[in-house]
């Protein structure tokens, strides 16, 4: 049975336990008519709900919320698809092969112009008819690569940000969904003990109430005597002072008992609660520290394969000419073909970073609807659970208040005041139930 469910028998026990008082203070009859020797009354409510016509969508109601509550059902911190972290994977799999391709490709062409304008210089040296200064050459074109191994780092960490920023939101939504499915679960837990432990002090209260009912009944009826001198008179008031303060001691002592129960299984849900939470804890950061790990080594692979002079000085040209000045005009030529091979490189480099970013922007955006779908989902299931809780709450009101109203007038006219539901039966009581199962059983007409 649902919590909504405890809740309805909550309120109809408090129904039934002062219908009488209901009664009258809507279409009583006369006094004389209700006198009937004071006689209590009681029902099986239980009885009476299953026998409703409307018991049947009860029922349908409970089995849906069943089959819907996500909480009950799966007690896990996460209720996603047991594909997801395969996706996951295969989607990081993707940004790490467009991130290799990428960096692949930008070094091939780095390495294509740094050839090119080597060649271009060269052949503009010797045009000239003077030799190449190598120390000029060699840094300047060293000096490119250099800059452009600059950007390809930057990036590199750039992306690495990108992706620990993202790995942290990841793990501090998974940590609070965690933290409240584990408090719901206890929460849930500690109300179903005090609850019972309630039900308890309330079977122990009225069992205690009938014992003692012969001998307090013998004690009013003495005191009702008018012939009873003062002294008898106070000793039977006394006696039943006495029968009263044992009985509210026995229940007071069962209650203290009760609180210290509930006392500590709070303190024990608590312990649990923190220490599967400390755990699932652990495990989501370890994953995620392996994860940045992962990351952080292909990419400082990545960056380590660039590194050091392109062109060794001497190399180009022929003999090393070190101080060798050259024409303005040569300077000017070869300066003016450096800037437009570092163009060249960085415009076709541009084309090809762009096509990374587009391509890890739509993997960023089938992550996101990953996750989003899977979150989507279990909101989903909760919000038809809430639904259908509301539903089976107003039904349930209304076959109680149907039945509170079918007793009531049961009751009226057998001249009782006072009904009890879902009870042990007390000492002279009257059933009611069998009169109001007809009334019940005759709505199915």
């Amino acid at each position: 049975m649902t919590g909504s469910a405890f809740g309805g028998y909550r309120r109809l026990a408090a129904i039934a336990a002062v219908a009488a008082l209901s009664a009258c203070g809507r279409s009583s009859p006369p006094a004389s008519s209700l006198s009937g020797g004071g006689a209590v009354g009681y029902v099986r409510m239980e009885e009476l709900v299953q026998k409703h016509p409307l018991y049947d969508q009860l029922a349908r109601y409970d089995r849906s919320i069943q089959a819907f509550d996500l909480r009950s059902t799966v007690p896990r911190v996460a209720a996603s698809d047991p594909e997801m972290r395969t996706r996951e994977r295969d989607l990081e799999k993707q940004l790490d092969d467009a991130a290799n391709r990428t960096k692949t490709l930008i070094d091939a062409k780095q390495k294509q112009y740094q050839q090119q304008e080597a060649a271009a210089i060269a052949a503009a040296l010797q045009g000239a008819g003077s030799g190449p200064s190598a120390g000029q050459i060699a840094g300047s074109i060293n000096k490119t690569a250099r800059q452009q191994q600059g950007g390809v780092t930057s990036q590199a960490q750039s992306d690495f940000t990108a992706y620990r920023q993202t790995l942290e939101k990841q793990d501090r939504a998974q940590i609070a969904a965690a933290q409240k499915a584990l408090s719901d679960r206890a929460d849930r837990t500690w109300r179903a003990k005090a609850e019972e432990l309630q039900s308890k002090e309330s079977a122990l209260s009225l069992t205690l109430a009938n014992d003692d009912a012969p001998q307090r009944l013998a004690l009013r009826t003495k005191l009702s005597s008018l012939a009873l001198d003062d002294a008898a008179r106070e000793d039977a008031q006394k006696q039943i002072t006495a029968i009263d303060r044992k009985e509210a001691d026995v229940t007071a002592a069962e209650h203290n008992r009760d609180q210290q129960t509930l006392a500590a299984l709070q303190t024990q849900l608590h312990d649990q609660v923190q220490g599967e939470l400390n755990a699932q804890v652990a495990k989501i950061r370890a994953r995620s520290l392996a994860l940045m790990q992962q990351r952080q080594q292909t990419l400082g692979r990545q960056v380590s394969s660039v590194g050091g002079p392109v062109v060794q000085t001497g190399t180009i040209g022929g003999p090393r000419q070190g101080g060798q000045n050259l024409p303005p005009a040569l300077r000017a030529r070869i300066e003016q073909l450096h800037r437009d091979y570092q163009k060249r490189f960085q415009d076709d480099a541009k084309t090809t970073i762009a096509d990374f970013q587009k391509t890890r922007a739509d993997l960023s955006r089938r992550y996101a609807e990953l996750h989003g779908v899977d979150g989507s989902a279990q909101q989903g299931a909760q919000a038809q659970v809430l639904a259908l809780r509301k539903k089976r709450d107003d039904l349930y009101d209304e076959i109680t208040g149907q039945i509170d109203r079918e007793v009531r007038l049961i009751a009226q006219q057998r001249g009782i005041s006072v009904v009890l539901s879902d009870v042990v039966a007390p000492a002279g009581g009257v059933d009611l139930t069998p009169d109001a199962l007809k009334d019940i059983e005759s709505l199915h007409e």
